[in-house]
């Protein structure tokens, strides 16, 4: 068994690879074969197969110029077993490009612009010959109102005169 993992190093490593832009250097963190869920807050559907969730990222590559993910307090749950579930606050920016275009191939409404917010994620992992592997993803965004409250700080802070 490898010594003890920092999630948060493995989670950086995650995040270059979806700063890349490519589908297989994404899955390439996950481990196929022991695949449980993934859960973005931007769908609505549970993915419980792997197939599934690659069609989804590929999906992506027609909208993304850009991908920049943040991950911080980062927390080994501790749970019994090979397993480990981890909990962390993740902030996302992301840039679509000038001529994205959806999953059916329609002009991306949001073309050329960019948005950006944060999540809570718990994420399952499993230790394969000294690497951790993704096996479950889970972003939770807070609600609405909570969400909204602190955007509202946030712009404020950015822009305390409203410019």
């Amino acid at each position: 068994m490898a010594e003890e993992p920092d999630f948060s190093e493995v989670l950086d490593d995650y995040s270059a690879a979806w700063a890349n832009l490519t589908t297989e250097g994404i899955a390439d963190f996950w481990r196929r074969d022991h695949f449980r869920f993934y859960k973005a807050e931007e769908v609505p559907e549970l993915f419980t197969e792997f197939p599934s969730v690659l069609a989804y990222w590929r999906g992506n590559e027609h909208l993304h110029e850009s991908v920049d993910l943040h991950f911080t307090a980062v927390l080994d749950l501790g749970i019994p077993g090979p397993a480990r579930l981890t909990s962390c606050r993740l902030d996302w920016r992301i840039g679509f490009r000038e001529d994205a275009r959806d999953a059916e191939g329609r002009p991306y409404r949001h073309a050329g612009k960019a948005m950006a917010g944060w999540n809570h994620v718990l994420s399952l992992w499993e230790e394969v010959d000294e690497r951790w592997y993704l096996t479950g993803w889970l972003e939770a965004p807070d609600t609405s109102p909570l969400y909204l409250t602190e955007l509202f700080y946030r712009m404020a802070e950015r822009y305390p005169n409203g410019d």
